[in-house]
């Protein structure tokens, strides 16, 4: 069952209760006016709820709501009452720390939003007595997810060859030559000259540390290279998703290889692809084909989605751009305008070809075409090598070749050259060629003649010899080297005692054949058992973002909210006080506080300045005295000697003499040296976020005399 975006009535009022009486009482005073003392604040705040609750307070308050408070709503409901910093890091980009500050702290004035009190930071909500007007609004997410209509046409794909199950077969085969890998496990610039020209347009590098994440092979550093060997048992598990649940995995895969290389044990590392994988299929699900994202509606799904993913250590590892950077190199997405992606839908299915899907163009050389299963072409790419593609790569035509060492690869695979050879003969439809199959025969002749093993090897008393001809351990057997020997075809002896243990064995010995248990691989044997990757087509969908469903435009509240504002400001225009009363209440019509008529008359309501500009140097240094009493932050712009402006938010430190000019010393939380931006520009810009990444500036000492402009900005009065 869904549950609510309001609190109770009663969860509101105790929150508002547990304020100090001072901002209790400045708070309740921007609706009810001016309060005597003693005062009851239970009382108090039930005249707030009766005030709310009628019902021409309630339509003014849903014409004051614009597109900004929109945007807020609808994010605090999204998240299920973030943080005001988690909020914050939703909105990266779109809004300055300090605009965005204002927001909240105006949204808190006009009683729509409140904080409630909690271990750690308080938490944003929704004001129940409101939920008839917020409800539309916080059920259109629409203005938080930006996207366009697709309408054909993509951006700079060019050549750019596609993922499919022949080209990750292709990379297979590329991992399997012994060469291309440094002791440190980097790739050789040969190798990566090799890449580009098989895989024009692809990052097949990324492609192997997808693979590398899948745990698919395991390293061994001999001598001056690192050799990857292929886990047959993950392998077998990899080959019976399907297509699309196979790209997923490798994005899964990627993401996991940059989000936890070096930091996780191999075992928990499965666990995290698993859940990486759920998460790029639930994230998928959010997309429509019909529509293109541009980047920051793409990291908001991402940024909901993994919320509610069960991802250990999420906020410190969890990265949007390594995630992007997979899915577009996967295919699941592509680029379709400047800055904008689209779902690339999953093929209809098709029915199992039925013709040849490899044709022998040379004596040891063959293509392979785009009908071919990844289960037919990873036993292909076990023993040959790819060579390179024709022009017409659109047409699917990918260029493979034996040659004397992949052949060898096969046969240390476990292959031997009839399983070779009836496969080419099969997927050739029977058109083999005879001094291909004699050739091959050759190689296995030589190959027989010498011999290295490395790996698990399973001995068996006579007695208990019928144990090989069983299914669980018969399945494998690679070869027998004597009577009772055998070589098994798994990388950890986890498998074959998982085997044993299901014919009934109970009592086995493991004998190390040297020292550290090495694995075949030469990799310390994995004490997590793989639990294979499980299909996600069966997982729940998303729940999909909910689409536009306020039933007013836009401009038709924008009109209703000037035609209020303006009865407002004529009525306080009628009304005898002070001019510094009538500013601060005119400013009080402008921030949408004021509901009703009545909130003007009889009031007392303080004049207070919270900015001073140009040359009004007393009004400046009043400003900046007030932030450091009330603790606030200063919103602070200056003019550089070189021309232009400077533009800071930061902490009042103190207010100096310093050679007969008064200096103002504050520590920025961030800096802004482009302050003349447009606020387009500013929108799309992630500058104005950078300090969250970066250490602030040094305290800094500006002259009353160069700052153009002093603001005060309020706190919360929730204390944060």
């Amino acid at each position: 069952m869904k549950r609510s975006h309001f609190r109770t009535p009663d969860a509101w009022k105790s929150a508002l209760l547990t304020l100090p009486d001072d901002l209790y009482v400045e708070l309740l005073q921007n609706l009810l006016g001016n309060i005597k003392t003693p005062f009851c604040k239970h009382r108090l705040l039930e005249e707030v709820a009766d005030f709310l609750s009628q019902k021409d307070i309630q339509q003014t308050i849903a014409a004051y709501i614009d597109e900004r408070d929109h945007k807020i709503l609808a994010g605090v409901a999204l998240l299920e009452e973030p943080t005001a910093q988690e909020l914050w890091q939703f909105f990266a980009g779109e809004f300055s720390s300090p605009e965005f500050h204002e927001l909240l702290i105006n949204l808190e004035e006009r009683f729509i939003l409140y904080r409630f009190p909690q271990e750690g930071p308080r938490r944003l909500a929704l004001n129940p007595l409101l939920e008839p007007v917020l409800s539309p609004f916080i059920a259109d997410t629409s203005l938080l997810f930006p996207s366009m209509p697709w309408e054909g046409g993509l951006f700079g794909s060019g050549e750019r060859l596609r993922v499919d199950d022949r080209v990750l077969a292709s990379v297979v085969a590329v991992i399997l030559e012994e060469d291309h890998f440094r002791a440190d496990g980097s790739i050789r610039k040969k190798a990566l000259h090799t890449l580009d020209r098989l895989f024009p347009g692809l990052k097949a590098p990324s492609l192997i540390d997808a693979f590398r994440g899948l745990g698919l092979f395991h390293s061994s550093v001999e001598g001056s290279v690192t050799r990857l060997y292929p886990d047959a048992g993950r392998f077998r598990a990899f080959q019976h998703l399907s297509s699309r649940e196979r790209l997923v995995y490798c994005a899964a895969g990627f993401c996991c290889f940059v989000w936890f290389q070096g930091t996780e044990a191999s075992h928990t590392l499965q666990e995290q692809v698993r859940t990486c994988a759920g998460f790029i299929h639930r994230f998928l699900g959010l997309l429509e084909p019909s529509r293109q994202y541009p980047k920051i509606s793409l990291q908001r799904f991402g940024d909901v989605l993994i919320r509610e993913e069960p991802m250990r250590s999420r906020d410190r590892r969890y990265r949007f751009d390594p995630l992007l950077e997979a899915l577009e190199l996967l295919g699941l997405l592509e680029p379709s305008a400047p800055g904008y992606w689209r779902l690339v839908p999953e093929p209809a299915a098709t029915s199992k070809t039925e013709g040849p899907v490899l044709a022998m163009d040379r004596a040891l050389s063959f293509v392979l075409y785009p009908e071919i299963t990844f289960e037919d072409a990873l036993p292909v790419a076990f023993f040959s090598v790819p060579r390179d593609h024709d022009a017409g790569i659109a047409g699917g035509v990918l260029r493979f070749e034996l040659t004397t060492s992949s052949v060898i690869r096969g046969f240390d695979q476990g292959m031997n050259a009839q399983t070779m050879l009836d496969l080419l003969n099969r997927l050739s439809g029977n058109r083999l060629d005879q001094n291909l199959q004699w050739t091959v025969k050759d190689w296995e002749r030589r190959y027989a003649e010498v011999s290295l093993y490395t790996g698990v090897v399973l001995t068996l008393a006579e007695e208990q010899r019928y144990l090989a001809e069983t299914g669980p351990v018969a399945s494998l057997i690679t070869r027998i080297l004597a009577p009772g020997v055998y070589l098994l075809s798994v990388p950890e002896r986890s498998e074959a005692v998982e085997a044993l243990k299901k014919v009934g064995v109970d009592i086995i010995a493991r004998c190390n054949g040297s020292q550290g248990g090495a694995s075949a691989t030469g990799k310390a044997a994995d004490t997590g058992e793989f639990q294979g990757y499980p299909a996600l087509l069966g997982l729940p969908s998303p729940t999909r973002i909910p689409g536009r469903q306020v039933p007013e435009d836009q401009e038709i509240r924008a009109a209703a909210r000037i035609a209020i504002q303006e009865r407002f400001h004529r009525a306080l225009q009628e009304l005898p006080m002070s001019s510094a009363v009538q500013e601060a209440l005119q400013a009080r019509i402008e921030q949408r506080v004021i509901l009703k008529e009545a909130q003007l008359l009889g009031t007392a309501i303080p004049s207070e300045k919270l900015e001073a500009r140009g040359l009004d140097y007393v009004g400046k240094a009043g400003i900046a005295k007030q932030a450091m009493t009330t603790k606030s932050l200063l919103e602070v712009l200056w003019s550089r000697p070189e021309g232009g402006s400077k533009h800071t938010v930061g902490i009042p430190e103190a207010l100096e003499k310093w050679g007969g000019e008064r200096v103002l010393l504050i520590k920025p939380l961030f800096q802004d040296e482009s302050a003349e931006r447009s606020k387009q520009e500013q929108r799309l810009s992630r500058e104005a976020v950078s300090w969250r990444t970066k250490a602030p500036p040094e305290t800094i000492r500006l002259p009353l005399n160069k700052i153009g402009l002093v603001r005060r900005i309020k706190p919360s009065f929730f204390g944060e």
